[in-house]
């Protein structure tokens, strides 16, 4: 377990021995979840620090009228949304589900400040990652929206994927993408179609399948 909490950043510059001394300290909880366990629901209050230590997990959000959906895959270790546990707004922005049987570590964020803010490394990181976020969502707006319709579906995916890496499963009807996209329907199938002789996605009735978003950025919208 403590191999896969020093892998995070938000605990690198600590040593073993000093991440122990805090966790002696801490009440955790630790937790296995079922292949398609629900582990949180979108707009539960961010309470606690979660961290997935061992498995895959699912990330699914929706838009309010559920007019589409995107899912991602998300491999251990991960941190679920540190950034929701500040600011206005600290509800979870995603519902999260086991992918297989996966490994949960659960510190409630009263211990974040009691115990790792007397740490300042982990304060520093901390504000590192949550500035690096907010530096990669500027960067993606102020990029020049492509003019290709396959790099216009690209950047769709990647303004909606909370990381720019991995595989991503959108569900969405054809009509609703082209009406996002301000496009015909049927320029927004044929730019499907390509990308999917190109096999950087794969097509399904109301799915659309990326394995990897890297290499779909890398092919019709690179930096």
């Amino acid at each position: 377990m403590y191999e896969s909490l020093l892998k995070l950043p938000y605990f690198q510059g600590m040593s073993k021995e000093e991440l122990t001394a805090i966790l002696d300290k801490v009440k955790f909880n630790f937790s296995r979840h079922n292949d398609g366990e629900r582990i949180i629901t979108e707009g539960d209050s961010c309470d606690n620090f979660v961290i997935l230590i061992q498995g895959y997990l699912e990330s699914e959000r929706s838009t309010p009228d559920n007019g589409y959906k995107l899912f991602e895959t998300i491999s251990a270790p991960f941190a679920i949304e540190p950034g929701s546990m500040y600011g206005i707004h600290t509800d979870y922005r995603h519902s999260y589900y086991a992918k297989g049987e996966c490994s949960i570590l659960t510190i409630s964020k009263s211990y974040l400040y009691s115990e790792f803010s007397k740490h300042h490394i982990f304060g520093i990181n901390l504000l590192n990652l949550i500035s690096r976020q907010e530096q990669m969502l500027d960067h993606q707006i102020w990029r020049n929206i492509p003019q290709s319709i396959e790099g216009r579906i690209a950047r769709f995916i990647s303004l909606r994927s909370e990381l720019q890496t991995g595989r991503k499963r959108l569900i969405i009807k054809m009509e609703e993408l082209a009406h996002q996209l301000s496009e015909t329907r049927i320029n927004i199938s044929r730019a499907l179609n390509s990308m999917q002789q190109q096999g950087l996605l794969e097509l399904s009735r109301k799915e659309i399948l990326v394995p990897s978003l890297e290499n779909l950025l890398e092919a019709v919208w690179p930096q």
